[in-house]
């Protein structure tokens, strides 16, 4: 009986790293970073080369007080305002953990930051085992616009994905032998 517990807590634990390892960390707009740009949608086409899933976590690149990050609903972002704040982070660089399904949008709630400075975006967020097939950070889902910067793609894996995988994948025939 003992044998078969323990055979469970150690898939259990397995399970548990598996879905750790397959968190990434995005650095919102890449080399650019959380700042004022020239381009209305720049931060939406961002968010659109990618699929976040539930877990993953956005790096706000940015100097507090010059920025802020707010989580505001979808109108709040269309209409750059903080009328319903969700959630507010202000300190420099955000690290921002996406724990739900669904809309996600985040604006710079300082005056003129986000309208003209458009320093808003909006993603949707699926759950971390969705099967949405993330497109190549190398191609991105819309030609660059006058004012964009090409940068690093954002995209990193946490770090032993692929051990993890292996380790996982060890442990499981062990399990069964």
């Amino acid at each position: 009986m003992a044998g078969a517990q323990g055979k469970l807590i150690t898939v259990m634990l397995l399970a548990g790293m598996m879905q750790f390892a397959s968190a990434v960390t995005y650095t919102v707009g890449d080399a650019v970073g959380w700042t004022f740009v020239e381009s209305a949608t720049f931060y939406d086409d961002w968010a659109k080369t990618h699929t976040f899933r539930v877990g993953d976590e956005l790096d706000f690149v940015y100097s507090f007080p010059a920025h802020d990050v707010f989580q505001v609903s979808e109108t709040d972002v269309a209409s750059c305002t903080n009328a319903t704040t969700i959630q507010k982070w202000e300190v420099s660089n955000a690290k921002v953990i996406l724990n739900s399904v669904g809309y996600h949008g985040y604006i710079c709630s300082l005056p003129s930051h986000c309208s003209p400075g458009n320093m808003k975006m909006s993603l949707q967020v699926v759950a971390a085992d969705d099967t949405v097939s993330e497109q190549s950070a190398d191609a991105p889902a819309v030609p660059p616009t006058a004012g964009d910067t090409p940068g690093n793609s954002g995209f990193t894996l946490q770090s032993g994905s692929a051990l993890m995988f292996g380790t996982v994948a060890a442990a499981l025939v062990a399990l069964l032998n």
